[in-house]
């Protein structure tokens, strides 16, 4: 079936739609604000939902904030969100190998503040080559080749990705007891309209081919994220959780796997004319809409935020 915008709904499905959920799942990037800008009354739409009565949880697939600086700017937007409502890829590999009890040696492929957060953490890592290395099998061999006794490759984006590095964690990746933990799988990145760059996907499925290894994925639309989160919040009815974003791949995927409903924005990643050009039911939200703000238009409210 094609999904309903929003603002089409009858008064009846309005009202039964909102009677269907009581918790929120949502994105940030492409759905709260852009690379530069906010998204346009977005926080009317998430202010709508907590007058309401839901409770908002924000899992977004970027780790390169600090969550100081993602609660700060959610506060520039006039919205109070506290840090345990924000789950990001590196929180969430921090909360995987602590309930593994994982005590070994890391080798991480991944942005500084995703770092700081597995240091804060307790968690050993190591890195790099994070210089240029001459052009030799000599000089490959000695960066790549090494008996540190790792057993976690840990990898998200990482803007001084190189080869040397994911031939370094390919070689860890031979020891039987080394985990593959992915964070962020966004394979395109959307920068600005129509533009969009490669993210960490592609690199992460390098490995995974290479090694042979089955990842542990805990950024969307990884299963482990998901069984943290619904065992987090102890989630025994999945259909009573709106899971809000605007990427098909990511988000999309993500509730339709966990039985979550789902509704896609039109302010990010997505343009109306892919979303009806999809034909993969795993990847079609049961609901649209232009952004949020149409939540706070649907519940009655005239936008109010002046953003």
């Amino acid at each position: 079936t094609k999904p309903k915008h929003i603002l089409q709904l009858s008064e009846e499905e309005r009202r039964s739609f909102c009677d269907s959920f009581d918790r929120v799942f949502s994105d940030i990037d492409g759905v709260v604000w852009g690379l530069e800008h906010a998204v346009p009354h977005s926080a009317d739409g998430y202010m709508a939902l907590e007058r309401i009565g839901k409770q908002l949880t924000f899992v977004t697939n970027n780790s390169v904030r600090t969550m100081d600086q993602c609660v700060r700017r959610f506060a520039k937007i006039g919205l109070q969100v506290k840090p345990e409502q924000i789950w990001h890829p590196a929180q969430s590999i921090v909360e995987y190998l602590q309930g593994i009890q994982f005590e070994g040696l890391i080798y991480i492929i991944a942005s500084q503040p995703f770092k700081a957060v597995l240091r804060e953490a307790g968690f050993k890592l190591l890195d790099g080559p994070n210089e240029f290395i001459e052009e030799s099998f000599e000089s490959m061999a000695k960066h790549i080749f090494d008996r540190e006794p790792v057993r976690a490759i840990v990898i998200d984006v990482d803007f001084n990705l190189s080869c040397p590095k994911m031939l370094r964690a390919h070689m860890y990746l031979r020891h039987p007891e080394c985990l593959l933990l992915i964070g962020a799988t966004d394979r395109l990145l959307p920068v600005a309209k129509n533009v969009n760059i490669i993210g960490p996907g592609p690199f992460s499925s390098i490995l995974v081919e290479a090694s042979g290894k089955s990842p542990i994925t805990l950024g969307k639309p990884g299963r482990q994220l998901g069984e943290l989160l619904v065992q987090h919040y102890a989630i025994s009815e999945p259909s009573r959780v709106l899971m809000i974003g605007d990427m098909l791949a990511q988000d999309v995927a993500f509730g339709r796997e966990f039985g979550f409903q789902t509704l896609l924005v039109l302010s990010g990643g997505c343009t109306l004319e892919q979303l009806q050009a999809e034909t993969n039911p795993r990847l079609i939200p049961d609901y649209y809409a232009d952004s949020v703000a149409d939540l706070a238009l649907m519940l009655g409210e005239a936008p109010k935020a002046h953003v």
